[in-house]
C-alpha cells in the first residue's frame, strides 16, 4: 500500500448525513494533524499454549527468581520470531506473568483477556481488556473480531472478549461474510445514503416497539431485550457513519480475492488479517480482536495437516513431529502480525506512523502449555501507544510463580494497559487470592510505563 496524504483524504470525504454522528475517522485524521493521533490495540489470541522458550532471544531464559530487564539490541530474535526483525525497537517480549485466577484445562475463555475464571457456558463476569478499550475507544465498530475456526458460521461467540458483564462480542469466522458485514457498504450499489436513510427508519421504528415491550417485561428478560435494543441502535448510528465514509474505504479496503472464498482455513486468517488491517487504517475501528484458531483448527496451508487439539496431545503429521507442528503454527502466526505492522508502518500519523501509536499483543488462551495451570502466561507486545508503553526493544521476565518475588499476573498487564490508554484504574480483574493481600497485587507494571 503507497502512503497515505491523510490531508487529501479528509479534504476528498463529503460528510453528508454524516454531520449528525461525526465519523471516527475523520476525527482520526482531525487528531493527526494535531499531533493528538487515537490509540489503537490489537490482540491476537492462540489456542493451546504460547511457549515461552520459543519466544527468548539467545542467551535469555526465563524461570528465575529475580527480575530479567534487558535489551534485545545485539541478541538473535529465536526462529519463529524473525519475521519481526526489523521491528525489534519496537519490541517487548514479557515472561514470568501468572494467570492462576483464570480457569485451567484446555482455555480459560474470557479470562485470558478479562484475568478471571470464566467457562465457554456461562455469561462473561465482566469485560476483557479488549471490550473495555473498545467502549473507551468508539468507532464506527467499537470492537471488531476475528476468528478462523473449522465450521462455516458467518459470526460466532467464541466466549473470548466480552464489553461488560453478561455481554460477549461477536467474531467474524467466514472471511467472505465478514468482508461483507466489515466493508459491504463498498459494495452496495444504488444511492447509498437513500437506502440506509430508509433502512435507518425501519430500525427506529423496531427500536422504539422494543422500548415499549420492555417496560411489561421482568428485570432479567428486560436486560436480555436490551442486547437486541443496542444491537438495533448500533446498526443504525454504524449506516449513518459509513455514508460519509464511502471514498477512503473503497480506497483501502482490502482485495476480495481467492482467499475469502478458499476451502484452506489459513487462508482465511490471512484474509482477516489483511481485514483487520485495513479496518484500522480507514479508522472503522481501534480494538481489533483475533482469536486464530481453536483446537479443531488444522493448518494444511502450512503443510501441518493434524488439529491443534491432537497436536498439544503430542501428535505430529507425517515427518514433522508435535514441536514441529508448534513451531510452525506459531511462526505463521507471528509472520502475519509482521505484515500488520508493515502495513501499518506505512501510513504517516503525528510525528510518526499508525503503527507508532499501536500495541499489538501475541497470548494464548491458555498460558504457555496446552492444559494449563496459569503459572506462565508468556506474550509478546509490539508498538508503543506514541511512546506511553516503554517497548523498545525490550526483555522482561518477571520471577516464576512460587518464588518470593512473585506477585506479577496477566491482571497487572491489563491495569499497564488501562493506564497506557489514558484511563487509569488500580486494577483490572481479579486477583490471584493464593499470591496474599489483594492490595499487593494492585497496579501497572511500573517497569513498562513511561
Amino acid at each position: 500500500m503507497n502512503r497515505i496524504n491523510r490531508r487529501a483524504l479528509l479534504k476528498g470525504v463529503t460528510l453528508g448525513s454524516g454531520a449528525l454522528a461525526l465519523s471516527p475517522f475523520i476525527k482520526s485524521l482531525s487528531a493527526a494533524d494535531q499531533q493528538q493521533p487515537p490509540k489503537r490495540f490489537v490482540f491476537v489470541v492462540k489456542s493451546s499454549g504460547l511457549q515461552g522458550d520459543y519466544l527468548n532471544p539467545d542467551g535469555l531464559t526465563h524461570r528465575g527468581e529475580t527480575l530479567v530487564d534487558t535489551t534485545l539490541q545485539g541478541r538473535k530474535l529465536s526462529e519463529s520470531m524473525k519475521s519481526l526483525e526489523a521491528f525489534k525497537d519496537k519490541l517487548t517480549i514479557i515472561q514470568g506473568l501468572s494467570g492462576k485466577m483464570t480457569n485451567s484445562g484446555h482455555s480459560s475463555f474470557y479470562g485470558a483477556l478479562g484475568g478471571y475464571k470464566a467457562s465457554a457456558h456461562a455469561p462473561p463476569l465482566f469485560a476483557t481488556i479488549d471490550g473495555h478499550l473498545s467502549e473507551k475507544f468508539p468507532a464506527v465498530f467499537n470492537h471488531l473480531g476475528f476468528k478462523m475456526g473449522e465450521g462455516s458460521q458467518g459470526t460466532t461467540f467464541p466466549a473470548i472478549s466480552a464489553k461488560a458483564k453478561g455481554k460477549q462480542l461477536p467474531f467474524q469466522q467466514n472471511p467472505l461474510s465478514a468482508f461483507e458485514n466489515v466493508f459491504g457498504s463498498i459494495l452496495e450499489g444504488g444511492d447509498l445514503k437513500k437506502k440506509y436513510t430508509r433502512t435507518g427508519n425501519v430500525l427506529d421504528a423496531m427500536s422504539e416497539d422494543i422500548k415499549k415491550l420492555q417496560k411489561n417485561l421482568p428485570v432479567a428478560e428486560r436486560e436480555k431485550l436490551g442486547h437486541y435494543l443496542d444491537g438495533f441502535e448500533a446498526l443504525r448510528d454504524r449506516r449513518i457513519k459509513l455514508v460519509s465514509m464511502q471514498k477512503v474505504l473503497k480506497e483501502n479496503a482490502p482485495e476480495l480475492n481467492e482467499k475469502y472464498t478458499s476451502s484452506v482455513k489459513t487462508h482465511h486468517l490471512e484474509a482477516h488479517f489483511d481485514m483487520a488491517s485495513a479496518a484500522l487504517i480507514t479508522g472503522l475501528t481501534n480494538v481489533v480482536t483475533v482469536h486464530a484458531d481453536d483446537l479443531s483448527c488444522v493448518y494444511s496451508g502450512i503443510g501441518v495437516g493434524n488439529n491443534v487439539h491432537a497436536i498439544g496431545h503430542g501428535a505430529g503429521y507425517a515427518t514433522l513431529s508435535s514441536q514441529d507442528c508448534r513451531n510452525a503454527i506459531r511462526t505463521f502466526h507471528i509472520e502475519l502480525i509482521a505484515s500488520m505492522a508493515a502495513k501499518l508502518n506505512k501510513v504517516p500519523e503525528g510525528n510518526g506512523t499508525m503503527l507508532d501509536n499501536t500495541i499489538i499483543v501475541y497470548t494464548s488462551d491458555n498460558a504457555a502449555n496446552h492444559h494449563s495451570f496459569g503459572l506462565d502466561w508468556p506474550m509478546l507486545v509490539l508498538g508503543n501507544a506514541g511512546g506511553a508503553l516503554k517497548s523498545k526493544g525490550r526483555y522482561l521476565s518477571y520471577p516464576r510463580y512460587g518464588t518470593p518475588n512473585h506477585n506479577h499476573t496477566i491482571c497487572n498487564w491489563f491495569t499497564t494497559l488501562c493506564h497506557v490508554a489514558g484511563v487509569p484504574q488500580e486494577f483490572f480483574g481479579q486477583p490471584d487470592m493464593a499470591l496474599g493481600k489483594p492490595e499487593s497485587q494492585y497496579g501497572p507494571l511500573n517497569e513498562l510505563i513511561a
